[in-house]
């Protein structure tokens, strides 16, 4: 039975990888990775490991591996629909069955769409009805009514009923609005109220239109919590969406300021600053990076200057630059978060802030710098070593040029003294790459998933750079245009990558998202096991679109060519990669 790919979206979203199989087996955190021994062969070494990025799990001992649906079937021994059907009871979600359902799916959907428009035109009118806690509370805060109407902001009274009576009237259940995440349910007799009551409303709004979700900031100043946030619904996955990005998209220059707060937002927006997001209620996420970067080559991070701040700062570097969008880091000081410094300092001054934002690698020394003592021989030793560790990770040799001269400078040593330490790293953290590219590539040959492509050995180079695409587009969605423009499937040589190259261009062309794809469906378990290997550990460089460029001719120049590569290591394989490249383009 084909289930609908939206609904295993839904589900994979519902269902955590790391919650699921942390269900059966002891995980712990390595990095953004969890490991444990695997539960599908004996082992006292730890080699089986799940990939939140990529929601999967992969046993460098035994060769299995999969998604949270394929984890269920091998553990629980059930089939596609049985596994789908147990998580989705775990989820306490109905598995579409047939063409009814789907239908059915579709007008609850629409009915939940027009509940949000109903309840925010609501809200809006309750907040311009006249003199009432809200306005009192936009006026002491500076907000204008052009950024009132600007966001569609709104009040939700004081009251259990307000909008639940409204809804009534307009013939929505009782359960159809608690569904929404409009309604809450009382624990003592059953009852249902208002979730949002006393608060001011930010309605989130998707990049089609529709408004479907909330966000309401307290007006009591001891209310808690501070603000409270939709749960996810049919219609709303808070770590999907970014509020104000459909209103910032339009007009960017190529630019976007993210923000931790709805009233950052809003108020940078009536200061000029029009593209300004935020993510609602939740830690920043992979796919909200994925969001950023479809609009914006740059991306400015104006988090709170606190602790958490601070931290969600680092992740969001990390997920943004491993998408290929260009980072600054606004570092303000004398003010808590952009709302308060442009009540401080003005417009100007936080304009020249954005202009003077620094890297990451300057935000990271800055931020290193701060917690030593330079002055004492010791700590000036430690920041020295530190720094020397982050400039030798930058994939870029003129960078690290860069900052070693600063370093240099900084610390009082030659220049030459301080590249050749950062050169001495670099070469390890290369060695220590490589060596474990090889040992994946080895066991990949050595173990069952060689046997799975089995033209893989005689067309090792086209097969590495077919692999490393296949990666490529499913990583990134967004250059699934742009490679099936330059290649087709039947231009793979190997013949199980150009299956699963069509399969991914296929589903995605369908309006899949790469979260649903069930590569179940389609390939058995070995197959399935060799997917998920390449998925988790394909080398990507910074600009993704130039290595699938790169990748792309590669397997054009190859051709029926049999190159004896079986031998190369990872970095002379690539050497070759980039010889015929240069080849071609001349």
């Amino acid at each position: 039975m084909a289930i609908d790919s939206s609904f295993i979206s839904e589900l994979k979203l519902r269902c955590p990888i790391e919650e699921v199989i942390g269900s059966y087996v002891t995980l712990k955190r390595a990095g953004s990775r969890y490991v444990a021994c695997c539960p599908f062969h004996n082992e006292k070494t730890p080699s089986f490991t799940v990939f939140t990025d990529t929601s999967s799990y992969y046993c460098f001992g035994c060769g299995a591996g999969g998604d949270v649906i394929t984890f269920i079937m091998n553990r629980e021994n059930l089939d596609y629909v049985e596994a789908v059907r147990l998580l989705a009871e775990r989820a306490g979600l109905s598995v579409p069955e047939n063409g009814e359902a789907t239908e059915g799916k579709k007008q609850n959907r629409e009915r939940m769409l027009q509940m949000h428009r109903l309840a925010a035109r609501h809200y809006y009118n309750n907040l311009i009805a006249g003199d009432n806690a809200c306005m009192r509370y936009l006026a002491k805060r500076g907000l204008s009514m052009s950024s009132v109407r600007r966001y569609g902001l709104g009040f939700a009274k004081d009251s259990f009923d307000d909008l639940k009576n409204l809804l009534l009237k307009n013939g929505y259940s009782l359960l159809e609005m608690e569904s929404a995440g409009l309604l809450a349910k009382s624990r003592k007799n059953g009852s249902f109220y208002d979730k949002f009551r006393n608060r001011l409303m930010f309605p989130v709004i998707d990049l089609r239109g529709n408004v479907i979700a909330f966000s309401g900031r307290t007006l009591d100043p001891d209310g808690i919590p501070k603000y409270m946030n939709s749960p996810d619904t049919e219609i709303y996955r808070k770590g999907n969406i970014l509020f104000g990005l459909n209103l910032a998209k339009e007009k960017n220059d190529g630019m976007l300021i993210l923000c931790e707060g709805n009233i950052d937002v809003v108020m940078l927006a009536q200061e000029g600053f029009r593209n300004a997001v935020a993510p609602l209620g939740t830690a920043f996420t992979t796919e909200q990076a994925r969001k950023i970067s479809q609009y914006a080559k740059t991306a400015v991070i104006a988090f709170d200057s606190d602790n958490a701040g601070q931290k969600a700062t680092n992740k969001a570097i990390e997920y943004l630059r491993s998408l290929g969008v260009s980072v600054r880091v606004l570092q303000m000081q004398g003010a808590k978060d952009p709302d308060e410094y442009i009540k401080t300092y003005g417009r100007e001054r936080f304009s020249m802030l954005i202009n003077r934002s620094k890297t990451p690698t300057e935000y990271q020394l800055d931020k290193l710098k701060e917690t030593l003592d330079l002055t004492d021989t010791a700590q000036k030793m430690e920041y020295s070593d530190k720094s020397s560790d982050i400039i030798a990770r930058l994939p870029s040799k003129i960078e690290r040029e860069i900052y070693a001269g600063m370093l240099a400078k900084e610390l009082e040593i030659s220049v030459e003294t301080v590249k050749s330490d950062i050169e001495r790293r670099r070469r390890n953290i290369e060695k220590a790459e490589q060596r474990r590219t090889v040992s994946d590539e080895q066991r990949a040959i050595a173990g069952s998933t060689d046997r799975v492509n089995v033209h893989r050995r005689e067309n090792l180079l086209a097969a590495r750079a077919e692999e490393t695409l296949i990666v490529i587009l499913y990583r990134n969605p967004d250059l699934l245009h742009d490679i099936c423009d330059k290649i087709t499937p039947q231009d793979f040589i190997t013949q199980f990558n150009r299956e699963v190259f069509e399969f991914i261009t296929d589903s995605l062309k369908n309006d899949s998202s790469a979260q649903s794809l069930s590569f179940d469906e389609k390939f058995d378990g070995a197959q399935t096991s060799k997917i998920m290997f390449l998925l988790n550990t394909a080398v990507l460089s910074d600009d993704t679109r130039s290595q699938a460029n790169d990748c792309i001719r590669t397997i054009k120049l190859q051709g029926n060519k049999k190159i004896d590569a079986a031998k190369l290591d990872a970095k002379e394989l690539m050497s070759l990669i980039k010889k015929e490249t240069e080849k071609d383009e001349h």
